[in-house]
């Protein structure tokens, strides 16, 4: 997502999150055994190592002298997940919402691969080696395809100097399938429901409409003409829309990043002139046709390849005619808590950064079962 300075997961992709359990194991122990590290004192200087820290009685590690009163880590550790949680809460409700949502969806993960090992006989981790140890290894004919058709990226390197590292990410990428093949059936077979209900942000739909009018369910879309992340999801609404020709609408919002996309804002006041020519929808394909690379000439050009009435376009932005449009777009972004584009929001609920059409989809499905 391009910003100044998201989300429903249930693609199969997320599966994949007790790969780092192991990781998050290890990062507990470092927590717990300061993993060898020198203690400080009040001063900050060394003073110990971890197995010179003392214990209470219980046996709990000291992490904290006050007033005579030992601290224990694990003491430590409940305010920090305190902290944490504090933290968390303060963040936007619909940033909240998603939290909530993947903290569920990891807990019904963690539900379906526990169960899974347990049939096998197997600890959580060790079955996650079994199935990515089964994941075809890549050959030297695959590894010289994917060298063929990413050369250009590459700068040059030779097929013999990075033929390793092309191995190793596509072996990791194969296990990475077959962790998501094994576990996504099992997942899909559970039996749960997330009950709480996402955050709505009203949003009154301007004139930019694509798809049925009268469709029940709208996602609005807060974009920048330069954005190479808007640019890549052009194609996924055109295929959204394709799904739901009769169910789905499309509004555009004007949201341009002016700090680092100089021709953004141009671009949006250029395509609401085209407007007013009817064109708005092809004068908009047309500036994303050209991947962000523009100027102030650019703007001609597509209108004369759309063979537009050029005086009265050059007129309309020499006018700035859309000015006030265009800002009062940001203006509702920002209000909505639009802080980068893309940002979706499907009947209000907010979908931020790219999103594949799937994802979208899902929300879109959520809704036509929700409406009368």
């Amino acid at each position: 997502m391009d910003t100044d300075s998201s989300r429903p997961i249930s693609s199969r992709s997320a599966y994949l999150a007790p790969a780092v359990w192991a990781l998050i194991a290890a990062l507990a122990v470092c927590l717990t055994t300061g993993c060898g590290a020198l203690g400080l004192d009040s001063k900050g200087k060394a003073t110990a190592t971890t197995s010179d820290v003392p214990t209470t009685e219980g046996g709990g590690q000291v992490a904290l002298v006050l007033n005579g009163r030992n601290v224990t880590v694990d003491e430590l550790h409940a305010h920090m997940q305190e902290q944490f949680l504090e933290e968390v809460l303060r963040q936007p409700e619909a940033e909240v919402f998603d939290m909530r949502e993947r903290a569920a969806r990891d807990l019904v993960q963690r539900y379906a691969v526990e169960s899974a090992a347990e049939e096998e006989g197997l600890t959580p981790e060790a079955l996650l080696e079994k199935v990515a140890n089964e994941a075809p290894e890549t050959s030297i004919e695959e590894v010289a395809a994917w060298f063929s058709a990413n050369e250009s990226r590459l700068r040059g390197a030779k097929l013999e100097d990075v033929a390793p590292q092309i191995k190793e990410m596509l072996d990791n990428e194969a296990k990475a399938r077959a962790w998501a093949d094994y576990l996504g059936p099992r997942m899909e077979a559970l039996e749960w429901d997330f009950t709480l209900s996402p955050p709505r942000v009203v949003l009154e739909a301007t004139r930019l409409v694509r798809g049925n009018a009268e469709a029940p369910v709208t996602i609005m879309t807060f974009s920048d003409y330069q954005c190479p992340y808007c640019i890549r999801s052009e194609p996924v609404l055109a295929e959204v829309l394709a799904r739901y020709p009769e169910e789905v609408r499309v509004v555009h919002r004007h949201f341009p990043l002016d700090s680092i996309h100089p021709q953004a804002r141009p671009a949006s006041e250029a395509a609401m002139c085209a407007d007013e020519q009817g064109r708005f929808w092809d004068f908009h394909d047309a500036i994303f046709a050209r991947g962000g690379r523009l100027e102030a000439g650019s703007y001609t050009e597509i209108g004369r390849e759309l063979e537009l009435d050029l005086e009265a376009l050059g007129q309309c932005m020499g006018e700035r005619r859309y000015q006030a449009f265009v800002q009062a777009d940001f203006e509702a972004g920002q209000a909505a808590g639009v802080t980068g584009t893309p940002a979706f929001f499907v009947n209000g609920i907010a979908l931020r950064g790219a999103r594949d059409a799937d994802e979208i989809s899902r929300v879109v499905e959520a809704e036509l079962a929700r409406i009368p």
